[in-house]
Order: structure tokens, then C-alpha cells, then sequence
């Protein structure tokens, strides 16, 4: 299905309203980041007062520009930003990012500014993204808007919808520095003056590129619609979302950022439960739970098959397991007896499965391939946690493709791995089976929250 955004993410022209030849300035770095990143479309400079913007021909006015333009992007203040609307109006553009703050945020003339833009741009049919935003960034089409600098892309299933600036810059690098997956689209919605949270998830709900979506927001604009959009999309795709302004002083925080006013916090959990939509508590987790959802299917049922590399952290990550809603399987005597054969024969296994008995009589590689494929095998485990410590030339796998394998021949059950000791080891360990699809987590509340989340999907799903 086609949306009014579609254009939004695939642009084939592109002016850049504040074009500049000054580094550091917005509309050099948004230039320069559509010709680093690859663009392959039209980037038409606008600015007056020059000929050429990065050796790209300017135009004074986006009226002169000779060819279609399909996004304008705004980066002059807020005062001129109205005009440029205008402009754009006229040259028949639909689509538009509003880069500038000083509207609605910041007090009422902001506001009413924000008004006229927005009847401009809907007596021309134009759609608005912004203001007070970095805009989008759409991997698939290499097209950015943000004015961050020295973006890159890396493509893949995950999508970010945000009311902060946050997902197209600092976040954004976190992922592509730190974690492993890849980002389909980031919308940067800002004020949401037109553009909105449900416009947003209406477009991912069709996006061949997108398999989770995770949102972050601070007000919301029209519940009624995002309720009933969101209740399609979460039948197809999980939503995770943290709402901000939860007390009073991210209220007036949220205020002041985007002129959003917080809802009722128990009215919001509510709603995000009529949506479909897992709500998140932190702000990483909308990384650390995202990355779960990119590598592994959800599990059907909620038993867990716990493998720890120490007896205290077995007992650390049943009680996670309980605390979050997932059951410590009631392993199958098969799955026991594979256990006894490789472990010496005083010791009395079970779930969670200390292995590190097992590692002393066969060695890590044999006691970790023995334990995973027992796990998947096992009639009455719906998804594993399988910690690690690993130990420069103590506790190091000679080979882990076995857990991906295993992973890959039982794909609806997921595995989540823990990984703790050295930590440049546990960082090669995460990239490793990143890469292999299989995400790493830090800790095993972390890694038993991840699957505990893909879990809450699937009861989700199936409600719906």
C-alpha cells in the first residue's frame, strides 16, 4: 500500500533550503552527508547570496529551481521558515522537513507560526515533517536529512520513530559503533505538526525493509487514530515504545522539547495495551530489546532453557526469568541424561545447567554444543539464555558456529546469549554471534528482559 510518505523515503530530488559553503554550518553538513553517504538523486543547493554550494549549482529561490523537486528540506530560522513554505507551495513540492526550532515549543508567536505553516502547506497538499527535528534518515534510498555530522549507514530490519533529534545522531552513532544490526529508516517527527506518530507507523506497516519498529514519544497527538493504526501494524511487526513525561518533571520537560503534553500515565499504558504496543521503561532498551526482534523470532510459550557458565548465575537468571514472566523449563530426561553423559559423575544437572563441571570432563567446545543442542532438541523449552564467560586462553571457544547453526535448524525457538569476564573478549564474542544473527547481551537480566519482551509479543499477536 502507498502512503502520502512514500516520497519522504525515497526521494529522486532533494533542495536544500540554508545551503551553505561554510563547514559547520547545517546546510554544508546536510550536503555533504547526501554526497558521502551515496544519494543518488538531485541535490539542489538554495542560498541567494552564492553560484555553488560543495561545487553543486545554487539557486536564489526554490522557484528556480529548473526540475521537480519531491523533499524540500528547511534549515533557515524559524522567522523565514513560513516564506520558504510558501515557496515550496508554489513550486508544487509535497513533502517537506522543517529543520528550525522557535515554533510551537517556545512560546505562543512560535505557535501561531507554526499554524500558518501548516495551512500553507495543507491548502498546497504538502505533508510536513517537523519542525524542531534532524528529520529522516532512509537507508534503503541513502537519504538523510540530518544535519549530524559524518553520518553513515549501515541497512537493516530496524526502524526508530522519535520525537528527538537523538535517534538520527547520538543513538543512531551508538548503534553503528557499539551493536551490530542495521537501521531501515529513522523518523525524526519533532513537533509533529503534520506528521505524526500514526502516519509514521502507517508508512513502516507496508515497508519491505522494516521487521520492528520502535518508537519513542513524548506527547501524543491523536490517540484514537495511533490506537487503531498501531492495532494493524503490531499483527505483522512488534512496536516497542518508551513515553516520556511519566512525572511532572518530564512533563514540563517534554513541554518545553516539542510542546508535547504528557497524558496520564495509567490512560497511556491503557492505550498502548489496546494498541499492541510493548512498552518499554528505559531509553536503551529500545536498542538492547530492538536487537532481539532483528535476529530471532519470538518464542511460542515462555519456558526457558537456562545454560550458565556458574551455579550463582544460574540462580541470578532464574529469578530474572521468574521476575519477568518467563518459566525455568522442566527439562525432558532426555535432555537430562545427554547432560549426566557429559558431565562428571557426581554431579546432579538440571535447569539452570551449571556447565562449568561439564567444561572440566570435555572441554568448552563439546560441554556448550552438547548443552545448546539438548536445549533446542527438548520438547519442553521454548526458548534458551546461554551464558558465557569467557577468559583469554581459559574459557575461550575454539569455535562457536555451532550455536548459530543449532539456532538456524530450530529457528522458532530463540536463543539469547549473556557474555561476562574479559571484556575486549566478551566485545569479539558479541560481534562474532551478532553477525551470525544471535544477539549478546552483557548481563543475563538484560538477555532475559530481551526474550521476555519477544515473548510479551507473541501473547500480543495473538490477542490481536
Amino acid at each position: 500500500m502507498k502512503t502520502s510518505l512514500d516520497t519522504f523515503f525515497d526521494p529522486k530530488s532533494v533542495a536544500v533550503i540554508g545551503a551553505s559553503n561554510t563547514p559547520g554550518k547545517l546546510g554544508y553538513i546536510a550536503i555533504e552527508n547526501l554526497m558521502k553517504i551515496g544519494y543518488p538523486g538531485k541535490i539542489y543547493p538554495v542560498n541567494p547570496k552564492v553560484s555553488e554550494v560543495l561545487g553543486l549549482k545554487a539557486y536564489p529561490n526554490v522557484k528556480d529551481i529548473p526540475g521537480p523537486v519531491d523533499v524540500g528540506l528547511v534549515l533557515v530560522p524559524a522567522e523565514v521558515a513560513i516564506g520558504v513554505i510558501a515557496d515550496l507551495a508554489e513550486k508544487g513540492v509535497k513533502h517537506a522537513v522543517v529543520v528550525a526550532g522557535g515554533f510551537g515549543e517556545v512560546d505562543e508567536k512560535g505557535a501561531s507560526r507554526q499554524e500558518q505553516m501548516v495551512e500553507i502547506a495543507r491548502k498546497a497538499g504538502m505533508r510536513i515533517i517537523g519542525p524542531n527535528t534532524t528529520g529522516i534518515i532512509s537507508s534503503p534510498a541513502r537519504f538523510s536529512t540530518t544535519f549530524q555530522a559524518g553520518v553513515e549507514l549501515r541497512p537493516g530490519p530496524a526502524a526508530y520513530i522519535s520525537q528527538t533529534g537523538n535517534f538520527a545522531s547520538i543513538t543512531f552513532k551508538w548503534i553503528l559503533s557499539k551493536e551490530h544490526f542495521g537501521i531501515s529508516r529513522v523518523i525524526g517527527l519533532g513537533n509533529k505538526c503534520d506528521v505524526d506518530d500514526a502516519d509514521a507507523l502507517e508508512y513502516l506497516e507496508t515497508d519491505p525493509e522494516t521487521k520492528v519498529i520502535a518508537m519513542y514519544i513524548e506527547g501524543i497527538k491523536n490517540g484514537r487514530r495511533l490506537i487503531e493504526v498501531a492495532r494493524r501494524v503490531a499483527k505483522k511487526k512488534p512496536i516497542l515504545a518508551l513515553k516520556s513525561g511519566r512525572t511532572s518533571a518530564g512533563s514540563r520537560a517534554a513541554h518545553s522539547h516539542t510542546a508535547s503534553l504528557a497524558a496520564d500515565d495509567t490512560i497511556v499504558d491503557a492505550a498502548f495495551k489496546q494498541a499492541g504496543i510493548i512498552r518499554v521503561r528505559n531509553y536503551m532498551d529500545l536498542v538492547n530489546y530492538t536487537k532481539a526482534f532483528v535476529y530471532q523470532q519470538p518464542p511460542r510459550g515462555n519456558r526457558v532453557g537456562v545454560i550458565t557458565p556458574s551455579g550463582g548465575l544460574g540462580v541470578i537468571t532464574a529469578d530474572a526469568c521468574e521476575s519477568s514472566g518467563l518459566q525455568v523449563a522442566r527439562l525432558s530426561e532426555e535432555t537430562l541424561e545427554r547432560f549426566r553423559k557429559a558431565s562428571p559423575p557426581f554431579i546432579d544437572v538440571g535447569n539452570p545447567y551449571d556447565i562449568w563441571p561439564s567444561v572440566s570432563l570435555v572441554g568448552m567446545d563439546e560441554a556448550y554444543r552438547v548443552a545448546i543442542e539438548s536445549m533446542f532438541e527438548d520438547r519442553n523449552v521454548d526458548a534458551i539464555v546461554a551464558g558465557f564467560m569467557v577468559t583469554k586462553g581459559f574459557t575461550e571457544l575454539k569455535d562457536n558456529s555451532f550455536i548459530a547453526a543449532a539456532s538456524r535448524k530450530h529457528s522458532d525457538k530463540p536463543i539469547v546469549v549473556f557474555a561476562t569476564s574479559e571484556w575486549e573478549m566478551v566485545d569479539r564474542m558479541q560481534a562474532d554471534l551478532e553477525n551470525q544473527s544471535v544477539p549478546v547481551y552483557t548481563s543475563p537480566e538484560l538477555a532475559v528482559e530481551a526474550l521476555a519482551t519477544m515473548y510479551r509479543y507473541s501473547v500480543i499477536r495473538a490477542s490481536l
